[in-house]
């Protein structure tokens, strides 16, 4: 392996880990809008995907249509209609973001096969 196709493993790690770490924020976030801008990081490392595989025009068209347009279209949505509800927080909260976060890695590991 020869210094570049280091560079594009290397890269490749980096932008997968930085997507998986900003899905998993996109659930497991209890704040609608930090979720909203975790989905705009999960836009960013798919762009950072296709300029990997020299897809320049598919990574540009990503970042201006979802990250410019889609993602604040939702945060607009998420802003104007913010409702302020009192919500009582359920017992055992914990129990439902792990078995959450068990079938996510289940069906993670059902596709890898």
């Amino acid at each position: 392996m020869d210094l570049a196709g280091g560079i594009q493993v290397v890269s490749f790690v980096i932008l997968a880990a930085m997507m998986i770490g900003a899905a998993l924020g996109v659930v497991l976030f209890s704040n609608i809008v930090y979720s909203a801008f975790m989905l705009a990081g999960v836009f960013v490392s798919i762009a950072g995907l296709y300029l990997l595989l020299n897809a320049d025009f598919v990574a540009a068209a990503q970042l201006l249509v979802y990250v410019g347009a889609i993602n604040v279209l939702i945060l607009f949505a998420i802003m104007l209609v913010n409702k302020q509800e009192n919500f009582v927080p359920l017992p055992n909260a914990w129990l439902r973001k792990a078995l959450t976060g068990l079938v996510s890695l289940g069906l993670f590991a059902l596709l890898s096969t």
